[in-house]
């Protein structure tokens, strides 16, 4: 607990700084609702204003522009998933990796911790800030649903986006997790971490706007929660996609888990 402790208030300005920055981009795009739903009086005619390509390459389809749910999980949501992934996998990728790269790992191995006790508390403090960036967000898009919103809003909608949002969040963090037991240097850990999550990012609109490649979309975690569906109260995720999320998060922490232990360390 003493090293969770240590490891959450080292951590936790950059929370903050993420905590607020999100909500705040949304909020700017979030304001221009209003307006939107002024200038186009149905989801046909908003989504007129897109190419075919564009429809599919940001998923577009079905979903109606001018309830603000439906605005919020087109124009704001996957900007804010993307952003926070950043932040998850890079948190991740160096709360461990960090103990190598800056020597500390010297202290923590005097301490009465195993390597067990040391990554277990790493990555409870990984899965917490990622839930609680997600609270944030979650009660950051309430407050604005509930300023801007003109024919109401669903709560369960909020509610299914966010879940979405959480789920991706951690499947990137146990990405990030499991590289960082290999990857020990800082210059190099942080653009492949960036690399990781803007190359899921483009496949998965590649994926999306090419028939042909839909298969790709298992390999962009942004894929997996149909916010289509979620922002109108419907299913947010497939049973298969939610399989092999909780595999890819299971696995993950729990490899590296084991690697940690087997690891050969120099101080």
């Amino acid at each position: 607990m003493v090293l969770f402790k240590n490891e959450m208030r080292r951590h936790l300005l950059a929370f903050l700084i993420w905590s607020v920055v999100l909500p705040f981009m949304s909020l700017m795009r979030m304001a221009e609702f209003p307006e939107f739903v002024r200038k186009y009086q149905s989801a046909d005619q908003a989504l007129g204003e897109f190419s075919s390509t564009e429809i599919d390459m940001f998923g577009l389809d079905g979903v109606d522009l001018t309830s603000i749910t439906g605005y919020f999980g087109a124009r704001v949501f996957s900007v804010v998933v993307l952003l926070g992934a950043f932040y998850v996998i890079m948190l991740a990728a160096t709360i461990l990796s960090k103990e190598e790269d800056y020597k500390t790992i010297e202290f923590l191995a005097v301490k009465p911790l195993s390597r067990t006790e040391i990554t277990v508390s790493k990555i409870g403090v990984v899965v917490l800030y990622a839930l609680l960036l997600n609270v944030a967000l979650f009660f950051a898009s309430w407050a604005m649903c509930a300023v801007f919103q003109q024919k109401g809003y669903s709560l369960k909608a909020l509610v299914l986006m966010a879940l979405g949002s959480f789920l991706v969040h951690l499947m990137f963090a146990a990405v990030g997790f499991l590289l960082s037991v290999f990857v020990t240097t800082a210059r190099v850990i942080y653009p492949v971490t960036i690399g990781i999550v803007l190359g899921a990012y483009f496949v998965q609109m590649m994926a999306n706007s090419n028939g042909k490649a839909k298969p790709l979309t298992w390999l962009s975690f942004f894929t997996y929660p149909n916010i289509g569906k979620a922002s109108a109260g419907g299913q947010l995720i497939d049973i298969p996609h939610l399989v092999v999320a909780l595999l890819v998060i299971t696995a993950g922490f729990m490899l590296a888990v084991f690697r940690y232990r087997q690891k050969d360390i120099t101080a």
